[in-house]
């Protein structure tokens, strides 16, 4: 049987960075696995007649890092990516205010202006120490914002109690607002926030998909090989060794790094035991609706906004021809809407047609197209979007992320280590478990398989 130094299970961006690094970086022999009929995950864009949809929602390129940048761009030099200074809306009381909200302020009536104000003051002065993320919302940014735009808003896109979500991905999300920036802008200063985004990048030509493209070839070029439409049915623990069945064949490989669902595992994982599968039984994620509208419009020029209101089914929308010109035909331009739902089954229980006809009404109800100007509308569905941090979560990661480990299979990755990260990070994320897998792994055994 054939042999690897490593296999890697999904070819989503977190997959294809760690075999971009294991090939280029330790020159050892590199499996990727990906069920699917092509690589990206998320990462997937398609041309609905000349309308092109990132159909695993709204995807662009920006880091606090630029050496993590720098990573990912260089997978674009095949197509080139334009620059972007950040344009982006919430739709709130009828009208559209900056974002984030708390550098918008001059954009809401007064009596709100003082009320968000007023709460920011309460909350600084009294310093809770909030215990989930409803508690964190109104400790941060107090009762004003909390109640005009944070709790509908998260409502409405993690359909979850927000008392049951834990702080653990806080951090890293949603940025905390200095009090002085908020009163600027509330008198009208000119004021940005969340900086690291304020500049974001997107390729020119292909959509998102183009990065996972890209990475997916730097990582051929560099010695790993990448099989599509290839499922993992098992994995098999054997010493220190792995044997993987895949369909069409298997492989025996020196470590595994996973990207899959982390909640597939105990289908295919034969060694885990009985209480880790209990626990990952009782991860939850919100599953995802992307449905891409092509319209004979002149785009308006936002880059994205967000909906906490119940006037639209969607929480978010974005402009992609005005992330490139590539994305529609002249004359039009091509939107992606986010819904959100509760269960896999409300999900699938809603016909496409249904989708968006509620979808359209929301764009004409904000007044960014009449449905007259359609041309082309699809969907496209995604069980796994957003990991939910909650108590289960956290109880089932402390549990089953070290005993995968010591099975020689390292879990990554936004779904693989149930993880809620921006784009830079999930590239880091795969990095980093390539790095791991190979750190114990003899280079010449390593190399039986090239």
């Amino acid at each position: 049987m054939r042999r690897v130094a490593l296999c890697i299970i999904g070819g989503g961006l977190t997959g294809l960075a760690a075999a971009y690094r294991a090939a280029s970086k330790y020159g050892v022999s590199t499996l990727l696995l990906e069920a699917g009929e092509r690589v990206g995950g998320l990462l997937l864009s398609e041309f609905v007649e000349e309308y092109l949809f990132d159909v695993g929602g709204s995807h662009i390129l920006f880091s606090k890092s630029e050496k993590r940048l720098r990573s990912l761009l260089r997978h674009l030099r095949r197509v080139g990516w334009f620059v972007h200074r950040r344009v982006t809306r919430i739709y709130l009381r009828g009208g559209f205010v900056k974002y984030p909200f708390e550098v918008g302020l001059a954009d809401l009536p007064p009596e709100t202006r003082a009320r968000v104000l007023k709460g920011m003051i309460a909350a600084a002065r009294e310093r809770a120490k909030p215990s989930n993320f409803l508690e964190w919302i109104y400790a941060v940014f107090g009762e004003g914002m909390a109640e005009e735009y944070l709790i509908p808003y998260n409502r409405k896109l993690w359909k979850t109690p927000l008392e049951e979500i834990t702080l653990e991905w806080v951090g890293g999300r949603v940025p905390n607002p200095p009090l002085d920036d908020i009163i600027k802008a509330a008198v009208g200063e000119t004021v940005e926030a969340y900086t690291h985004q304020l500049v974001f990048m997107y390729p020119k030509k292909g959509g998102i998909e183009a990065l996972a493209r890209g990475v997916a070839a730097d990582a051929e070029e560099s010695g790993a090989e990448i099989l599509t439409s290839a499922p993992v049915e098992r994995v098999e623990h054997l010493g220190n060794r792995l044997r993987v069945e895949y369909g069409g064949g298997e492989i025996e490989c020196d470590r595994v790094v996973y990207t899959a669902p982390l909640t597939a595992a105990p289908k295919i994982i034969d060694d885990l035991s009985s209480e880790s599968r209990a626990l990952l039984s009782r991860l939850k994620s919100v599953p995802l609706a992307v449905v891409g509208i092509g319209a004979r419009v002149r785009p308006p020029f936002i880059h994205w906004v967000y909906f906490p209101g119940e006037e639209t089914v969607f929480h978010r929308l974005a402009v992609l021809s005005r992330y490139s010109a590539y994305n529609a035909p002249r004359g039009g331009a091509s939107f992606i809407a986010e819904v959100s739902f509760r269960s896999v089954d409300e999900l699938r229980g809603v016909s496409d047609d249904a989708i968006v006809r509620k979808v359209v009404e929301g764009m004409e109800y904000v007044g960014l197209i009449k449905a007259s100007d359609v041309e082309v509308a699809s969907v496209w569905r995604w069980e796994h979007a957003y990991p939910v941090y909650d108590v289960a979560r956290s109880e089932a990661l402390k549990r089953v992320i070290p005993e995968l480990k010591g099975l020689g299979i390292v879990p990554a990755g936004r779904f693989g280590a149930w993880e809620y990260l921006n784009m830079d990070a999930v590239y880091s994320r795969g990095t980093e478990a390539a790095d791991e897998a190979l750190v114990h792994v003899d280079r010449r055994t390593a190399d039986e398989g090239r």
